[in-house]
């Protein structure tokens, strides 16, 4: 009578591969052997008919406490990661005649969450690395404006310096005229105006050499406020793409951060338990 109850499943188990269309093993026994079994592609326990059920199989349990259990068989037992499921057959008093066993294949859930395993550790240390180069362009913007803050100012003085250049060409100029006016009157002046002829020709020499230092601190004040509007326009620039930068930067953040946070949900998901 129980080999007739049992007969359903005999029939059954050699195709429910195909009918779930998934990496499947599956088992038959009685109360104490395996009538039947049929190993996966991947998954095989290596059973053999007609063997006696294992202690510390779940179809021991199944048999002698009359119901069914799931367990995950880790990679480590027989090569594949596996989920087995057993469930007892009945007869009609409700007695244990026998279970059925069916394992389904892990292996591809498991590569799944390792691949998001590492793909949300790889968008952590991307997302890290972003905020760090984030961080620093932002400080770079900083230490710009501080720079062409900088630059104005060195361009404001530069123009004061101007007119004190300025200023001192004036002095030159006067006093030169003024020691040209002074040669003359000593010269009027005959032998008593030789000393304030010598007098008034250094003060030629000192007004010429003035002037002609000015001079030469102008050019080159021209020349330095010309370098530094080169580099207020560079600077100006540079700061416009950091601005870009900092903006794309936060952008690609953002993005990272819900790449991740879909990794991260996909690993969840993917947990084997």
């Amino acid at each position: 009578m129980s080999r007739e109850i049992l007969e359903p499943f005999l029939k059954v188990m050699p195709v429910l591969k195909e009918i779930l269309q998934e990496d499947v093993f599956v088992s038959v026994t009685d109360t104490s052997t395996f009538l039947y079994y049929r190993p996966g592609n991947n998954v095989d326990v290596k059973i053999k008919i007609g063997s006696k059920i294992p202690v510390e199989d779940l179809l021991y349990k199944t048999v002698k406490e009359g119901k069914g259990y799931s367990a995950v068989v880790p990679k480590e037992v027989f090569g594949i990661p596996f989920r087995g499921v057993t469930y007892p057959v009945k007869d009609a008093e409700n007695n244990v005649i026998g279970a059925v066993g069916v394992g389904r294949s892990l292996d591809r859930q498991v590569k799944l969450e390792e691949s998001a395993d590492t793909l949300f550790s790889g968008l952590e240390e991307t997302s890290a690395s972003i905020e760090e180069i984030n961080s620093g362009s932002e400080e770079m913007n900083r230490m710009i404006t501080s720079m062409s803050e900088i630059t104005k100012q060195a361009e404001k003085q530069i123009e004061e310096s101007n007119e004190i250049i300025s200023m001192i060409q004036n002095i030159a100029s006067q006093s030169n005229l003024l020691g040209l006016n002074a040669a003359i009157e000593a010269a009027r002046s005959g032998e008593q105006g030789k000393g304030f002829a010598v007098v008034a020709s250094e003060m030629r020499k000192l007004a010429q050499s003035s002037g002609e230092s000015s001079q030469k601190v102008s050019n080159a004040l021209s020349q330095i406020n010309n370098n530094i509007k080169n580099i207020f326009e560079t600077v100006n620039r540079v700061q416009s793409v950091s601005e870009k930068q900092v903006t794309a930067m936060k952008e690609i953040t953002a993005t990272l951060e819900e790449i991740t946070a879909s990794a991260q949900t996909m690993t969840e998901i993917s947990k084997v338990e």
